[in-house]
C-alpha cells in the first residue's frame, strides 16, 4: 500500500526538490497540495501538473486522508502545522527549520514519543558527506576534539520571498541554517549538545530590513566535552559559490570537509588522504527518501526522530541565547530525545 503525503505550504523553494521525489516514487501517493498564497499554488500547479485544492494546514486535516504531512510553510507558521499534524496521528517531514519557537519543539517532540510518529527534518550533510563518517569515527585522526564549521550562503534578495523579512517569520539565522552542521557534528560523534557556550548574531546590516540577522555563530559543548563552534551567514558575494565547509581537530591530525574537495585527512607522520566530494556521497539521495523508507518498509534512516529533534533544540537555544544577549546557557534535551 502506497504512502499518502500531503504538502502544508509551497513558500521555499526546497519544496519543488521534495515534491519531485514524491511524484517520481511509486511507493508514494500525493493526497494534497496546500498554500495560503494564490500565485505558489498556480506556479506550482503548472510546473508539476499536480491539483493545488487547500489553501491551509488545517484544510488539508479536516478533508484530505494522508498518513504523513510534509511542512514547507513560512518558517514561523511550520511549527502549529506540525504539531496539528501529529495531534492528529500524521507522522511529519519538514524543511529546516522544523519550528522557531521552543516551546512548539517540546510540544513536537512531547506528541511523537506519545502517538510513536516519525519527525523527518530536511538536513542534508549526512548525505554530501556519509563517506567521511567511518575513518572519522575509526580515529583516522585520533581522538575527535573540536570541529568547526560554517555554512555562508548568499542572500539574493530579490529572490527570496517577502516573508523572511515580516516580523516574525524568518525566526533567525542560527535556527534557520546552523542545524545543518550541528546534525553532521551529532552524527560523527554520537554525541548531542548539551550546552551553548556563546551565541552571538548580527543585524543592521540590510539597508532594506534592518532588524534581519545577517550573521550568527554559535559555540556548543557536546556530551562527551567536545566542542563545536558554527558560523552562518547571508554574505556570500553574489555570483559566486557558498557552500558548506566542516574541520575536525583530532588528536593525531585533522580533517576537512567542503561541497567543492570533499574530504582531506592529514594525519601526524603520513601522506594527506583525499577523497572526492563525489565518492563521499551517501546511496540515499535526500532525508525524504529516507523517511519513505522508514515508514514503508522499515529501512534504517540515516537521521532518527530522536536526532532530529535534539539538532533542532539547540539550535533554538542558541537562536535565543544570541537573541537575547545572554550567550550561554544549557540544552536540556532529555525530554525531546529521551536520552
Amino acid at each position: 500500500m502506497a504512502l499518502r503525503v500531503a504538502f502544508a505550504g509551497l513558500k521555499h523553494d526546497h519544496v519543488r526538490t521534495i515534491l519531485r521525489l514524491a511524484l517520481d516514487d511509486p511507493g508514494v501517493e500525493l493526497a494534497g497540495v496546500a498554500d495560503s498564497d494564490l500565485t505558489n499554488r498556480e506556479a506550482i500547479a503548472q510546473a508539476f501538473r499536480v491539483p493545488v485544492d487547500y489553501i491551509s494546514h488545517e484544510a488539508l486535516l479536516e478533508s484530505a486522508e494522508f498518513d504523513a504531512l510534509v511542512v514547507c510553510d513560512a518558517f514561523g507558521r511550520r511549527g502549529e502545522a506540525a504539531i496539528a499534524a501529529l495531534e492528529t496521528g500524521k507522522h511529519v517531514f519538514s524543511d529546516k527549520p522544523l519550528c522557531t519557537r521552543e516551546v512548539e519543539l517540546h510540544r513536537i517532540a512531547d506528541l511523537a514519543r506519545e502517538k510513536g510518529l516519525e519527525v523527518g527534518v530536511d538536513f542534508s550533510l549526512r548525505h554530501y558527506w556519509a563517506g567521511a563518517k567511518l575513518p572519522l569515527e575509526q580515529g583516522e585522526i585520533g581522538d575527535l576534539l573540536s570541529c568547526t564549521f560554517a555554512g555562508p550562503h548568499a542572500l539574493g534578495l530579490g529572490r527570496r520571498p517577502s516573508w523572511y523579512f515580516e516580523p516574525g517569520m524568518h525566526g533567525g539565522i542560527i535556527n534557520d541554517l546552523m542545524g545543518h552542521g550541528l546534525d553532521y557534528v551529532g552524527w560523527v560523534t554520537g554525541q548531542r549538545c548539551v550546552e551553548v557556550l556563546s551565541a552571538t548574531r548580527v543585524t543592521g546590516l540590510l539597508r532594506e530590513h534592518p532588524g534581519f540577522e545577517m550573521l550568527g555563530e554559535a559555540h556548543f559543548r557536546l556530551a562527551d566535552g567536545l566542542t563545536a563552534f558554527g558560523h552562518v551567514d547571508y554574505l556570500a558575494p553574489e555570483g559566486h559559490a557558498g557552500g558548506w565547509w566542516l574541520a575536525f581537530t583530532g588528536s593525531e591530525g585533522d580533517a576537512l570537509l567542503s561541497e567543492a574537495s570533499g574530504l582531506r585527512l592529514r594525519r601526524t607522520g603520513a601522506a594527506e588522504t583525499h577523497i572526492a566530494a563525489a565518492e563521499l556521497r551517501s546511496a540515499s539521495p535526500h532525508p525524504f527518501v529516507d523517511f519513505v523508507g522508514l515508514l514503508t518498509d522499515g529501512t534504517p534512516p540515516l537521521r532518527t526522530t530522536a536526532e532530529a529533534l535534539d539538532c533542532s533544540l539547540a539550535s533554538l537555544v542558541a537562536q535565543r541565547l544570541a537573541a537575547s544577549g545572554e550567550g550561554r546557557g544549557p540544552v536540556d534535551g532529555t525530554e525531546v530525545s529521551g536520552k
